[in-house]
């Protein structure tokens, strides 16, 4: 423990004797070490948490992290992995605060079954759409849905969905008259 206090004060002192003046000093200070932030214990309940939000957003840590912005420092795909895996039984918490508010706000992802499947081709083709007629005629669309998405989900060589994005295919394509005869 003392080891732990004297590098602790040795990196206070550094960032004091590095700025004289103390209004530099308090801008520029950078934080703590990483050892010294706090830590959750990564209970069975915290766990079963962020496995419940993985499956049903659909992204691994890496996407997750693709996708989201500013992630703290020192976060990175293989620390999530190590909590799920059960190797680490703590967290920095930040990184745990960050990691469920991102599977959070993340969209829920649907399994493309062959019934869906199915009505969105029948529904294509009783409108005479092809996946990029179809985003031109409902436009404006929203970010990440695209023609290929939409072919790929057609023929099935994507098995899930945004449900956000499945939806308002389906009700594009329902409110579209029929092809003319």
């Amino acid at each position: 423990m003392a080891d732990r206090r004297a590098t602790c004060w040795d990196w206070i002192y550094s960032q004091i004797w590095a700025h004289a003046n103390m209004n530099v000093f308090a801008s520029k200070l950078t934080g703590p070490p990483c050892y010294l932030m706090a830590r959750t214990t990564l209970t069975d309940d915290i766990l079963k948490e962020i496995i419940r939000l993985k499956s049903e957003t659909g992204l691994g840590p890496m996407k997750l992290l693709a996708r989201a912005c500013a992630a703290p420092e020192g976060l990175d795909s293989a620390i999530i992995n190590t909590w799920l895996n059960g190797k680490t039984r703590s967290a920095r918490a930040d990184h745990l605060a960050f990691v469920l508010n991102a599977y959070r706000q993340a969209a829920p992802v649907l399994a493309v079954t062959d019934e869906m499947r199915e009505k969105l081709t029948s529904e294509m083709a009783r409108t005479g759409c092809t996946p990029a007629r179809l985003l031109n005629r409902i436009a404006p669309y929203p970010d990440g849905l695209t023609a290929l998405e939409i072919s790929r989900w057609a023929t099935g060589r994507l098995k899930t969905a945004e449900s956000g994005l499945w939806a308002f295919v389906m009700d594009g394509l329902a409110a579209l008259p029929d092809k003319p005869a």
